[in-house]
């Protein structure tokens, strides 16, 4: 049957369908109308685990026969989609994470669906991305190391032009934070949209993660949020797939509106993140951050409880070693950050 009228029909694709799926998006000269109707329509059908998982891995074997590896790596990324405007909290938080000992490799992108996207903030930090040939040495050396997705998955450029032209999120917004070129420990994925929660959990548990958390904020935030229950999807090899709620209250932090979480352009992003990490901000912001930072610093083994990563995340903090990370990997700081 055609694949398109299979996904009209609501029918799933095979795993050898999904590789024909994958053929399509990344034909040059296959027409981009043809490809927005397969995107829109696998999308509005609603992707299984099993689609997920196939579509993931054909996507990494586009460019990645065999991805490298790293003990403890993680990354900490939402899917974004949530068009809420926030500032950079997971790259934010990913220098907290670094900082407690955990291999961070963040893979971003430049904004689609928001005003800043992860390398946005990064080039108003004078950070500069990783290649992945340097990517090993350089998150051995200051365990942060940031991957442009337009870099590591050069290929994917092809799909923008068929991305920008459907204005709402799609399943390859699903995607960026799921075929990481490398082959991770652990990882962090928020979720703009809370009915992909089980079918992600359980595409990253097929993908073989050894412990992940994918969360859903409230307020239909990608990351944890401080105005009421965030819904956590917690993946174990071990121990299979729970779920249950975190509340910022629970562990001592603030309470706020999504709307006190709001970023701006490239430059106001970069100020939010130095007033956290240089602990001029004892607001919302920073306690957002900690709380996401908290939930990889449990979900990578560095603490045996979300509460018990809180209170490491904000030492970690106070102490300025999230700080010392930013300015290892190249990061300016300046006095007059207010």
């Amino acid at each position: 049957m055609d694949m398109l009228k299979q996904l009209i029909q609501y029918r799933n694709l095979s795993q050898n369908e999904m590789k024909a799926f994958v053929e399509l998006m990344m034909n040059e000269q296959a027409d981009v109308s043809l490809k927005v109707a397969h995107l829109v329509a696998l999308s509005m059908k609603g992707e299984t685990s099993d689609e997920l998982s196939n579509l993931t891995q054909s996507l990494i074997e586009t460019t990645y026969q065999q991805r490298p590896y790293i003990k403890d790596s993680i990354c900490v990324c939402g899917t974004g989609g949530d068009h809420s405007g926030s500032f950079n909290i997971s790259t934010t938080a990913s220098f907290v994470v670094a900082a407690a000992g955990l291999k961070v490799l963040k893979h971003g992108n430049k904004s689609i669906t928001s005003k800043t996207g992860s390398i946005d903030i990064l080039s108003a930090l004078n950070i500069h991305t990783t290649p992945i040939s340097e990517a090993t040495s350089r998150v051995n050396e200051t365990n942060l190391a940031f991957l442009s997705a337009t870099e590591t998955y050069p290929i994917m450029k092809i799909v923008q032009p068929v991305r920008k032209s459907i204005p709402t999120p799609t399943t390859f917004n699903l995607l960026g934070p799921m075929i990481h070129p490398y082959k991770l420990d652990y990882q962090v994925m928020g979720v703009y949209d809370d009915t992909k929660l089980d079918i992600i959990a359980e595409a990253l548990y097929k993908l073989g993660r050894k412990r992940a958390i994918v969360v859903h904020g409230a307020g239909r935030m990608d990351e944890a949020t401080l105005s009421g229950d965030n819904t956590i999807y917690e993946i174990s090899q071990e121990k299979d797939i729970i779920h249950y709620k975190v509340n910022a209250k629970d562990y001592g932090l603030q309470t706020a509106n999504n709307q006190e979480l709001k970023g701006g352009t490239p430059e106001d992003n970069k100020e939010i993140t130095l007033n956290i990490l240089t602990g001029n901000d004892q607001g919302p912001k920073r306690d957002v951050v900690v709380l996401n930072a908290a939930l990889a610093l449990y979900v990578g083994g560095k603490v045996n409880s979300i509460q018990n990563g809180v209170k490491l995340a904000e030492e970690i903090i106070d102490e300025k070693l999230a700080l010392n990370i930013l300015e290892s990997v190249g990061g300016k700081v300046y006095d007059n950050i207010g």
